[in-house]
């Protein structure tokens, strides 16, 4: 079963995630959201997207060729990040037809919980980097077009452009 997506400008975006306490709880969602990221052909999707406010994100298999599989992250925390960056375009399926130039970390470290109760350690680049920070922030109720330094395409779909 897909989930209906959550679109901006609903509030439910900008809140902070709650800290997942049981992982067999969020099992089922995981799922769901996977499929729903599938359909959706997104590279990346947090548990808000679909109107959870749970610390839970997926990142598509294709965002790392390491990947054999897309990636669940509980819970996830930046431990490290480089202090080298990148400006590279950034779009959301919750923001669709808009996409925006996004400074980010080169390289982090990122812990997490995996689906199974694991705590896990994994470092990140490039692509991979990206979308693991970008699924973060929407934990933290950060919006791509809040960290955007232009707007490429759709500034015209922006039902508040003051937040450019």
């Amino acid at each position: 079963m897909t989930l209906p997506l959550v679109y901006y400008p609903d509030p439910l975006l900008n809140q902070l995630s709650k800290k997942v306490s049981d992982v067999i709880r969020v099992q089922k969602l995981c799922s769901e959201m996977i499929k729903t990221m599938e359909a959706e052909n997104g590279i990346g999707i947090s548990a808000v997207q679909v109107g959870e406010l749970l610390r839970v994100a997926i990142i598509h298999k294709d965002a790392d060729k390491e990947l054999k599989d897309h990636l669940v992250v509980i819970n996830p925390k930046i431990f490290s990040a480089s202090k080298e960056t990148e400006d590279g375009e950034e779009g959301c399926l919750s923001i669709p037809g808009v996409f925006g130039q996004v400074l980010r970390n080169k390289k982090i470290k990122v812990r997490f919980t995996d689906p199974e109760g694991m705590e896990q350690k994994i470092k990140a680049t490039g692509l991979f980097s990206r979308v693991l920070q970008h699924e973060i922030d929407h934990l933290d109720g950060m919006l791509f077009i809040e960290r955007a330094t232009k707007i490429t395409k759709g500034e015209k779909m922006l039902a508040h452009e003051e937040l450019l």
